[in-house]
């Protein structure tokens, strides 16, 4: 860096030759700028910074073919009125901001005339980018991609789906415009067509947040890796509705015993569906997790037969806390009993759970209309707390976080096996 910086007179500037490469696609065949400065410590500041200024806008104009690209040059104006103290504000923002500041503004710009890029970035000059609210989702994929490590393709489909949803639904409302141009009145605009079908029962407040969430961690990666400023934190501030409790209700224990797991309720159903509900109403597993379970997790031979939930490359798990090991006792002992190589008809979990809640409300197998599949897993919680199981270990066998500090391996399959056995149903052969 020193090599790019010179004193002239009491004075310190910043000259750089445009690189051969560089040349086809530059106007100027070297670069001079005053850094403003006769300090020798902050011109190397200073120069520092024009240099990744320059480097950038010369990379910019080499991948745009010489033309000057709109969007990285809105980029390097925010840089650049940065590395001036101040944000990159629009003509109009400064309009509006305290005297001291556009004073500041000024005598920084008129101290740079001749450097028309300096000018532009302190007094809000530069060229917006237009990047369209229709471009976002493009852009949003490669940046959450870390979200979608180990996920299968179905996973991977089923995690985008309603984020495409809730993107096209704000587009339908707000309409297609620049990302730079999003107010709050947008956002209030789409909160209120969601306002609307809570009113008219075609939606829940749950289902509204969901979608604002979708909507808002879009805006938040886009708008960052693009440095596009539009505040997403204020567009969203008190945007949230408040959710009732929705939760799916429990089977009672008894019921499960006497009408599920015993005579001749679940006959209409194949034998993998059936043996699910057996395997989920003694682990509490989630139904990916049991339909996710390949033979060699399956360990029936071990001195406490248990099933080893964990991750796979092609099958990620729901949290980080989802890893864990069951031991195997009553229904779930027998269902894996009959299926030692786990479940090999059905690929998805949504499919096995359309098909067994169908079933349980064409066979009135329903206590209410909130019950499903699912509902075997509070069962299976609820179950513990009356047998009086410690929250780690009903967490630990839940595959929650537990609510407390974390020490150690966690509890042993040992300890678990003996709460479990507590609580198994009983299997009549």
């Amino acid at each position: 860096m020193r090599s790019y910086v010179f004193r002239r007179g009491e004075h310190y500037y910043y000259r750089r030759r445009v690189p051969g490469h560089v040349l086809p696609y530059e106007t100027r065949s070297s670069i001079k700028i005053s850094l403003g400065t006769t300090d020798e410590r902050e011109a190397q500041r200073k120069a520092s910074i024009y240099n990744d200024y320059i480097e950038d806008f010369w990379r910019s104009l080499i991948k745009a073919n010489g033309q000057t690209n709109r969007d990285a040059a809105y980029r390097a104006a925010i840089k650049l009125a940065k590395a001036h103290g101040f944000a990159y504000k629009s003509v109009a923002e400064i309009a509006k901001a305290p005297l001291e500041e556009v004073i500041a503004r000024v005598r920084i710009a008129s101290g740079s005339i001749e450097q028309r890029s300096v000018v532009e970035a302190v007094l809000g000059g530069a060229a917006a980018p237009r990047l369209m609210l229709s471009e976002c989702l493009e852009k949003f994929w490669p940046l959450c991609a870390d979200r979608l490590v180990n996920k299968s393709d179905h996973q991977i489909k089923k995690w985008k789906n309603p984020r495409i949803a809730a993107w096209n639904g704000f587009i339908a409302e707000v309409g297609d415009k620049p990302l730079a141009d999003l107010a709050r009145a947008d956002i209030l605009k789409y909160r209120q067509y969601w306002m609307g079908r809570v009113a008219d029962g075609t939606a829940v407040a749950g289902t509204v947040n969901k979608n604002m969430q979708y909507v808002r961690d879009i805006l938040q990666l886009v708008s960052t890796a693009q440095e596009i400023e539009i505040g997403v934190d204020t567009l969203f501030t008190r945007t949230r509705l408040k959710e009732l409790d929705n939760s799916r209700p429990p089977f009672e224990a008894r019921y499960v015993q006497e009408t599920l797991l015993t005579g001749p309720a679940l006959s209409g159903l194949n034998t993998e569906a059936r043996l699910l509900i057996f395997a989920m109403a003694d682990t509490g597993a989630r139904e990916s997790e049991l339909i996710g379970l390949q033979p060699e997790d399956i360990l029936l031979e071990e001195e406490i037969p248990h099933i080893w939930i964990k991750a796979r490359d092609d099958h990620a798990l729901k949290t980080l806390h989802s890893e864990r090991k069951i031991p195997l006792v009553g229904s779930s002992l027998y269902a894996f009993s009959q299926l030692p190589q786990g479940f090999n008809h059905y690929r998805n979990a949504d499919t096995v759970s359309t098909t067994i809640n169908k079933y349980l409300r064409e066979n009135e197998l329903k206590p209410t209309d909130g019950h499903s599949l699912y509902s075997l897993r509070h069962t299976f919680k609820d179950r513990l707390r009356d047998a009086g199981a410690p929250e780690e270990v009903i967490d630990e066998l839940m595959g929650h976080r537990s609510r407390g500090p974390k020490y150690g391996r966690g509890h042993m399959l040992e300890t678990k096996h003996e709460w479990l056995r507590k609580i198994a149903f009983r299997i009549l052969h």
